[in-house]
């Protein structure tokens, strides 16, 4: 390390090259297409289709319950009624079933049919809808 006295009135050292840096070759610097960015945040806003949990794909397999598109879609479309509520963790009733929805994250947290329902407790709710 070289230290160098520092005097008032004194100028600076002038640096050894005042050449300037060359460009870095390989690297190109083009901007991405315009509608990239329009892509990209549509869709992150527009609403996806829902997700089932572990447990709630566990559900679904034990009890024997299998959705038709129609049904998916009316769960789809009651998720989207909440959400624009505000709701963060909504019951949905569907005709003999209750899902249990985050409705942020659009994930299905369990699903029970009218028989499981008779003794139970659903908790951790916000609100509740009807598909």
């Amino acid at each position: 390390m070289v230290t160098l006295p520092i005097y008032p009135g004194t100028r600076p050292p002038v640096p050894i090259s005042t050449q300037p840096v060359p460009a870095v070759k390989g690297v190109r610097r083009d901007s991405p297409a315009p509608d990239v960015f329009q892509r990209e945040l549509d869709s992150r806003l527009q609403p996806k289709g829902l997700t089932f949990s572990r447990h709630a794909q566990k559900r679904l397999e034990m009890r024997g319950i299998v959705f038709t598109p129609q049904g998916l879609e009316r769960i789809e479309q009651a998720v989207d009624r909440v959400q624009d509520k505000g709701s963060r963790n909504a019951l949905v009733l569907a005709g003999e079933l209750a899902l249990v929805v985050s409705i942020p994250n659009r994930t299905v947290v369990t699903v029970m049919s009218r028989e499981n329902m008779e003794e139970s407790v659903v908790t951790n709710i916000d609100s509740a809808v009807f598909a």
